[in-house]
């Protein structure tokens, strides 16, 4: 029992330990905790179900500057849907202006080839694979010749249900057929590329048919857990895990659909994102599941005729050949 002439030397011990436990907590890496506000801005002309939260709080004692949608995916009157520049790429901004209705959001998605513009990631739109889950090519560095990989890339897929799900994907056969592994297939075997992944060499595959998808990769969050599998998309490097402009996508166990963009190489205002920071944001956001998608130049959400975050690439915003639409039905 303590005394009354005790009892504010204790309080203020406690208030000083607890200070001194904060401080330490917010230093630990990969906390990556920060504070969001509603942006009115950009939240003009959405309907209830879809919200638009940002916050300029520091990340892990950097400065940073992020946005987060979130959509309710059982409106019934909501709509996502997937456009390709068939063989073109245009900005997000282009593609709102070119898509009819009410458009509420356009975000960036699949990673692509610079010189061909063409989609190296997962595109589904009304059931119907539009590009299929691209292998790597790479120099064997014990000879001449080049050798193939067949990695299974993280990709978000929604539902006639209104539901969503992420999944390692990958499409097999001369149809392209979208397959699901529950986790990344092995893409090396004894120090060679492992075969191509079949219903015999890849345990537990299975169809997958989303009306609407798209990949990018990696996986940052399975089960509501951090759960990073770059390595095993071949996504591995230390540039690429480093802070950068990021674009993800998530949704909660209650099916509200979350995309973050962070914005990046913004010196002292802006400096992006790990991907270690990226998955526990996404869990603080409530996310089951969590998709890294091309980023750096390409991250952009276009919200009703208004950017959000400052593009990093200093020519503005860098076209794409795919993107995530949101409608709303009238």
């Amino acid at each position: 029992m303590f005394s009354s002439s005790r009892l504010p030397f204790y309080i203020g011990g406690m208030k000083k330990l607890l200070f001194i436990l904060s401080v330490a907590f917010a230093s630990l890496p990969g906390m990556a905790q920060v504070t969001w506000s509603p942006s009115p801005q950009h939240q003009q002309g959405l309907p209830s179900s879809v919200k638009i939260f940002t916050t300029s709080d520091s990340l892990d004692g950097k400065p940073f500057k992020a946005y987060y949608l979130e959509a309710d995916l059982k409106d019934p009157k909501l709509e996502v849907l997937t456009r390709v520049g068939n063989g073109k790429r245009y900005t997000p901004k282009q593609y709102y202006e070119q898509e009819s209705g009410n458009v509420l959001a356009v975000v960036n998605t699949t990673f692509f080839s610079f010189a061909d513009n063409r989609n190296l990631n997962l595109v589904i739109s009304d059931g119907k694979v539009l590009a299929p889950q691209a292998t790597v090519k790479r120099k064997n560095p014990k000879g001449t010749d080049t050798l193939t990989y067949y990695p299974t890339t993280g990709a978000i897929g929604f539902f006639r249900n209104r539901t969503a799900d992420i999944a390692w994907a990958y499409n097999m056969g001369k149809k392209k057929k979208t397959m699901q592994l529950a986790a990344p297939y092995t893409i090396e075997v004894n120090g060679k590329p492992a075969p191509e992944p079949t219903k015999r060499t890849a345990k537990g595959l299975k169809r997958w048919k989303p009306q609407t998808a798209v990949g990018g990769g990696p996986v940052l969050v399975q089960n509501g857990k951090v759960h990073i599998t770059a390595e095993e998309e071949m996504r591995g490097g230390a540039g690429f895990r480093g802070p950068n402009p990021r674009t993800v996508i998530g949704y909660t166990p209650d099916q509200k659909l979350i995309i973050l963009m962070v914005e990046g190489r913004n010196k002292g205002i802006a400096e992006g994102a790990s991907l270690d920071q990226l998955a526990n944001l996404m869990v603080g956001l409530g996310c089951q599941e969590a998709l890294n998608l091309d980023g750096g130049g390409s991250s952009a959400l276009y919200v009703k005729g208004k950017d959000t975050i400052k593009p990093s690439d200093k020519e503005g915003h860098r076209p794409v050949p795919a993107v995530l639409v949101l409608k709303y039905k009238e």
